[in-house]
Order: structure tokens, then C-alpha cells, then sequence
């Protein structure tokens, strides 16, 4: 891309040179700026904790007056050995395959196709199997040259340095003043080279081979397998012929089969760039960068800067990036090619997005992103893309817990159970955040040590240790209704078993308490305990008395009191009576079961 640039400002200076210095060639010269617009943008200013936006950066280069640059030849090389009839894997080619003759054809058209409408670009055809062939001479006909490329058939040997020999001399001596390319494919390596023999009395006495223009008058080599000779051929035409020319070469090695390390130094030795594509997708790229290669008449680089607050995450940035920590860096090429309806430079738009995720609540201003570079006059620039701002919201959960006992009062070791519940109330979230299907409360872990003197016979599940009691019981995952636009879940609930001697207990006091714990919404983590309980294990049940009323009359006062008789007495169990009347309104009361009334 330098070597374009000089010979455009080259010949900038001799087109002024030549007119003088009229205010209108002073105009014509005097604006060769590059100027780009940057914009950016996000894709939502205020986001949930742990949510990823969107960064999205736009670069739109100013046209840049010049003249016309100088015009571009290419010659496409294409193998047309019998290998190419096999499938990618190098076997016979099923009924609905593709061999690599299609494939390569496919993605030559497509190289073609991006040329049409290019001003100043004539392209050729050569192919080669034992010998090279022009199929289709420098044409601004691209269409032409694609049908060659589809009548391509498959056949013979791989002869390399006939096919770059052929569209050499095809290059040298077409315009002069012209950019000359060559794109060169082969699936394998050179089996044949061509020659010149010598004969006397109808017997060859010498033998060399073949270097100059025109069809070779003939072919010799390893056939299937190379040979040295067929090798060196290669090489002496890219080392004497092509490195010696101002030829820009490009060598494709095509599939697993072909010899790379051949073709690497047929490229070294002509001074041009080797490519390497296995499959069809592969093959399109190289074609696709060999297109920007040549289509661009040059290349401002500029190098993108962007710092973010500490808070926010990147998540992931443009190929070729850098991402260290906070910071994002890359180079980019703004590629100018020639418009001639306007005579002026142009450069296409250039947007690229980098992901960022908000670790942190906050408000953050995006303001460091930059761009810098240097001008056409080595004058550095640097732009600024402005500042944008995002809010990180952090949302809490509201969660509630209970526990009760299945009885509060209980006979030594007889079983109870302590029930709990842990009750997540419903939410909404702000307007100008979107709802996302699920939030999470993470993590949810419960944790309890029972008072001595009672014993832990079941934990529900849970992790019991003597009387500890410790476990996981998952996440607290709130689902969005769209009806009401409330996020919803259901209760986590479990049952501890327990027995114990005689006594008064209290758990949930001091080191004993019952409690969960969990990372909420906004990442914190977060504690809530359950409710003190008083279970009472006794020998004997005591009747409870309760006064539930009391009048004043006068000096006399009436008091009611309630009486709770306790199941068990050691008497025995209090079973509760039944009381029946006869036909003549007679009360009976009897006992239950033996039991004590």
C-alpha cells in the first residue's frame, strides 16, 4: 500500500509540474486531508447489574481529492491438474459433491464480482496442467473472464512455472504505467516443467528448459511425482522473471494435498505473499484479502483507544483487539479507493461494536475513547468519540422467613418437627430497564446449631453434624410476568426433626441462631434469621390456666379462666370425653380407650 501512495503522489507532482501553478491546480492538490467523522452510541443507557450493552463506534471518512491513480492489471492462475477433480479430502468426488475445480472456480467468481465497476481494471485467465494456456487475454470484460474460468476442465499434470511464465509475459508487455498482479492456485505441487529440446537426426541431444514468450514446445517431468528439474523450473521463473519485475505475485496453496513448503518458496523467491486455505470457506477469505490487497489504492491506519471505568467489564471486543483489564486497543486500515464519477478518493464507512457488561451499580461516563493517526503531510490527528452515559442498577430482593412447630410441647424424645419457609416477595423493576426472563438470588445457604439437650433425627435433606445443622438449598430463581410485569417465585420450604431431654429450649438465641444466607441481586451478600421458638419437652403435662375475662361487680369480681389440659399426665393420656343423651335427655359422659376423663 506505501508503494501505490508514492506512485499516486508521484504522479500528482508530475501533473503539477506540468500545468504550473494555476489556482486550479492548487486546489486540486492543496486538499489532501483526511478527515473522519466518529460517532458512538449505545444500544441502552441504563442496564441491570450484570447485564451487557452494547458500544458501537462509527468512522465515516471524508472523500480526498487526487488524480486518477494508475491502472491495475491481474492475471488469475488457475490448476487445472487431474487432481482437481477430487474432493477436498483428495478421493473421487461423490455424485453430489463438490471437487475442488467447483470450489475454486466459486470462489474465484466471487473475486471477480467484487471488481466489476472498478475503474482502470483489466484481468486475465491463465490455467495449467502439463503446459500453461491464456485462456482469456487483460480484459475489462470481467464477465468474459468468468465464463473461461466456469469452461475450466480438470486434466493432466501440475506445471507451476509454466503457468506463472505465461502470465508474466502477458503482464510486461501491457500498459507500462499499469499495477500488475498475479493470484496463483494449485492444489499440489510441480510435477512437470517445460523445455526446449534439441534434436539431431531425430534424437534429443540436449535438453533445457524453457523461458521464453509463447507456448512451450514441450513438457518434462516426474508425471504423478516431482522432480528437481520440476521444482527448479518453478523457481527460476519467480527468482529471474518475476521477483525482477514490479509483478505483485500472491500463491495460494489449495487443500491439505498441496506441498506448502514448495509453494512458500516459490512465493519467497518472487518476492511475493504465500496463502494458505484447506476448504471453501478458507479459500473465499484469501481471496476476499487478496481483494482488498489490490482493490485499494491506499490505507490510512489508525489506532482506536478506549478506556472504561472501573465498574463496567469488557465482555469482548473486535478481532485483533487488545483488551487489557479496562482498556481496549486495535488498529484499523481505512482503505481509499479511486471514485471516478467524482475524481476523488473514498473510503467506506467503518463500524465496529465492543461488548461491556456492568459489574458495579453505578453512573459511569464513557468519554475516553479516541482515535488517533497520521495525515497524508505526516501531521498527527486525534479525534475524540464524544461521551455517553450508562446506569447500572442493582436490585435487592425482599425475602421474608418463618418457622413454626409441628407442637410446643413435647414428651422426652418423642419426635417434632420444626417446619421453616423461606418467602420471596414478588417486585417490579424500573422503567427504562428490560426485563430480563429470570434474575437470581444465588446461593441460598441455611445454617443452625440446636441447644444442647436435643437431637437432630432428620435434617430434610440437609447436612447434619451432632446438633448442627448446615446446607445448600439452591438458588432463588424470579421469573417475569408479562401480564403484570412482576417477577415471581415459588417458597422454599423443609422440615428438621428433632427429640430431646427435659426442658425449656430457645432456638434461634445468641451463637444459636437460625438463619440463611445468600448473594442477592445486586451481588451483596445478604443475611436473614428465623424466629425464636420455645419448645417445651416434658415427663408430665402441667394444666395451663389462661384468664380470658373479667367483670367488677361491685365488691365481687368475676374472673373466667381457661383451662389447656396437657395430652399427658402421669396418670396417663387425657383423651377427650364423649358425651352422649338417652331418649329421656339423660347426660352420660364416658372415657375413650381407657384413658383418663
Amino acid at each position: 500500500m506505501y508503494n501505490k501512495m508514492i506512485k499516486i503522489i508521484a504522479l500528482s507532482i508530475v501533473f503539477t509540474l506540468i500545468i504550473g501553478l494555476s489556482p486550479m491546480s492548487f486546489a486540486a492538490t492543496g486538499d489532501r486531508t483526511v478527515n473522519l467523522n466518529v460517532s458512538k452510541k449505545l444500544d441502552r443507557t441504563k442496564i441491570l447489574l450484570d447485564e451487557e450493552f452494547e458500544i458501537k463506534y462509527q468512522i465515516t471518512p471524508e472523500e480526498i481529492a487526487g488524480e486518477t491513480p494508475p491502472p491495475k492489471e491481474i492475471f488469475i492462475v488457475m490448476d487445472t491438474s487431474g487432481s482437481m477433480d477430487f474432493n477436498l479430502a483428495g478421493k473421487t468426488a461423490g455424485r453430489w459433491e463438490q471437487n475442488r475445480m467447483t470450489i475454486a472456480s466459486q470462489a474465484a467468481n466471487k473475486f471477480l464480482d467484487n471488481l466489476k465497476g472498478k475503474s482502470g481494471v483489466k484481468v486475465g485467465l491463465v490455467s495449467y496442467e502439463n503446459l500453461g494456456h491464456v485462456k482469456k487475454e487483460l480484459t475489462t470484460d470481467i464477465e468474459s473472464v468468468k465464463r473461461e474460468v466456469n469452461k475450466l476442465n480438470p486434466l493432466g499434470g501440475t506445471n507451476i512455472g509454466d503457468g506463472l511464465r505465461q502470465a508474466y509475459y502477458r503482464l510486461i508487455n501491457a500498459d507500462i504505467s499499469a499495477d500488475k498482479y498475479i493470484i496463483l492456485l494449485t492444489d499440489g505441487e510441480p510435477t512437470y516443467h517445460s523445455v526446449k529440446n534439441t534434436y539431431w537426426y531425430g534424437h534429443i541431444i540436449h535438453r533445457e528448459f524453457y523461458y521464453d514468450e509463447g507456448t512451450a514446445p514441450d513438457y518434462y517431468g516426474g508425471g504423478s511425482v516431482i522432480t528437481d528439474n520440476d521444482k527448479n523450473y518453478c523457481y527460476a521463473i519467480a527468482e529471474n522473471f518475476i521477483k525482477s519485475s514490479s509483478i505483485q505475485s500472491y500463491m495460494i496453496a489449495f487443500t491439505k494435498s498441496s506441498n506448502g513448503d514448495v509453494l512458500k518458496e516459490v512465493a519467497r523467491k518472487a518476492g511475493g505473499e504465500y496463502k494458505k486455505a484447506e476448504d471453501a470457506d478458507a479459500l473465499q477469505k484469501v481471496y476476499d484479502k487478496i481483494y482488498q490487497q489490490i482493490a485499494v489504492d491506499f490505507t490510512v491506519g489508525v489506532k482506536f483507544e478506549e478506556s472504561l471505568p472501573e465498574g463496567l467489564t469488557v465482555v469482548s471486543a473486535p478481532e485483533g483487539f487488545n483488551i487489557d483489564g479496562q482498556n481496549v486497543t486495535g488498529d484499523i486500515d481505512i482503505d481509499y479507493t479511486f471514485n471516478s464519477s467524482s475524481n476523488r478518493y473514498k473510503a467506506e464507512k467503518i463500524e465496529f461494536t465492543i461488548k461491556v457488561k456492568g459489574s458495579r451499580a453505578g453512573n459511569y461516563s464513557l468519554n475516553s475513547s479516541k482515535l488517533s493517526y497520521k495525515d497524508l503531510d505526516d501531521t498527527n490527528k486525534s479525534l475524540s468519540f464524544g461521551n455517553r452515559n450508562i446506569e447500572v442498577v442493582a436490585l435487592r430482593a425482599d425475602i421474608n422467613t418463618e418457622r413454626s412447630l409441628s407442637k410446643q410441647e413435647m414428651l422426652i424424645d418423642e419426635h417434632f418437627n420444626v417446619n421453616y419457609k423461606i418467602l420471596p416477595k414478588e417486585f417490579v423493576i424500573a422503567d427504562g430497564l428490560e426485563p430480563p426472563a429470570e434474575l437470581v438470588v444465588k446461593n441460598v445457604n441455611f445454617s443452625e446449631q440446636f441447644p444442647e439437650g436435643l437431637t437432630v433425627v432428620s435434617a430434610g435433606g440437609l447436612n447434619k453434624s451432632g446438633r448442627y445443622v448446615s446446607g445448600n438449598l439452591g438458588d432463588i430463581v424470579y421469573r417475569y410476568n408479562a401480564s403484570d410485569g412482576k417477577y415471581k417465585t415459588s417458597p422454599i420450604e423443609f422440615s428438621i426433626t428433632l427429640k430431646g431431654k427435659e426442658g425449656e429450649y430457645a432456638l434461634g438465641r445468641g451463637a444459636d441462631q437460625s438463619k440463611i444466607t445468600y448473594s442477592d441481586l445486586d451481588k451483596e451478600t445478604k443475611e436473614k434469621n428465623f424466629a425464636k421458638l420455645n419448645p417445651s419437652v416434658v415427663k408430665y403435662g402441667m394444666p395451663k390456666l389462661e384468664v380470658t375475662e373479667i367483670k367488677r361487680r361491685g365488691e365481687v369480681v368475676d374472673i373466667t379462666l381457661k383451662a389447656t389440659l396437657p395430652a399427658h399426665t402421669k396418670n396417663g393420656t387425657i383423651m377427650k370425653p364423649t358425651i352422649e343423651t338417652d331418649v329421656n335427655g339423660n347426660i352420660d359422659v364416658k372415657k375413650e380407650n381407657g384413658g383418663v376423663i
